[in-house]
């Protein structure tokens, strides 16, 4: 028997809801707990941008993801996993990967910004934009398969601006009046996700005041809570 397309649509709809209504926020592990993947931008021969003559992104964002997990220790319903552990070099592609693989609920990519000016300051969040909406709707018509992927991909999109929106209110006290607002980018790391993600540019290494308050302790520890209570929000 063959099916019209509008009933492919509605059972592809309902396959759809199935999935999204089946968990708040995404699906736990075995073991019941919420998994976090947190991604230290950079590492190894990647040092990314320089903030001093002894000091690189890439320690600066190992240091705040190991401050958010250390204050994640107390959360019983969660775990908290890393794309690397000390300073490796580590693939974009298995970045991603280590993500898919642990079946996260939620990624986030930790990095430190960098502008032409010296006035650009404050923090930034990215999350990817919604491609697969805008694909679903060029594909060939009665495509159920099609249609129940990019469902459950806009899906992932939407927790993944309701997270940046929960983290962004959390930043504004350590950036006072800094706020570059939630932006929607083809960042790489964002691309072939199928989990809730955002990537973090806390600060501006171009910026003398930026780069100052992210060699401080007191401000990496200040951004970690952020994130940390922000993830704590979302999971609730």
């Amino acid at each position: 028997m063959k099916l019209g397309k509008w009933t492919l649509f509605v059972l592809a709809a309902l396959a759809a809801a199935a999935l999204i209504s089946a968990d708040p926020a995404g699906a736990k592990d075995p073991t019941g707990k919420w998994v976090l993947v947190i991604d230290p931008a950079h590492g190894g021969k990647d040092d990314g941008v320089q903030l001093a003559r002894k000091v690189v992104e890439k320690e600066v964002t190992l240091a705040v993801a190991t401050l958010v997990k250390r204050n994640l220790e107390d959360a019983k319903n969660m775990t908290v996993r890393f794309t690397r552990m000390g300073d490796a070099d580590v693939a974009m592609t298995d970045r991603v990967g280590s993500a898919i693989k642990a079946q996260a609920d939620l990624f986030i990519s930790i990095h430190v910004n960098a502008g032409f000016e010296k006035d650009a300051s404050g923090y930034e969040l990215y999350f990817p934009g919604f491609k697969g909406q805008e694909a679903a709707k060029g594909a060939p018509k009665g495509e159920s398969a099609a249609i129940v992927r990019d469902m459950v991909r806009t899906k992932h999109l939407n927790e993944g601006v309701r997270f940046a929106q929960i983290l962004q209110k959390k930043l504004d006290p350590v950036f006072p009046r800094q706020d570059r607002g939630l932006r929607e980018a083809p960042i790489p790391i964002l691309q072939n996700l199928t989990v809730p993600a955002v990537v973090l540019e806390a600060g501006f290494a171009t910026n003398p005041n930026d780069r100052k308050k992210l060699q401080e302790e007191s401000v990496q520890a200040a951004v970690a809570k952020a994130i940390a209570d922000s993830v704590r929000e979302f999971f609730q």
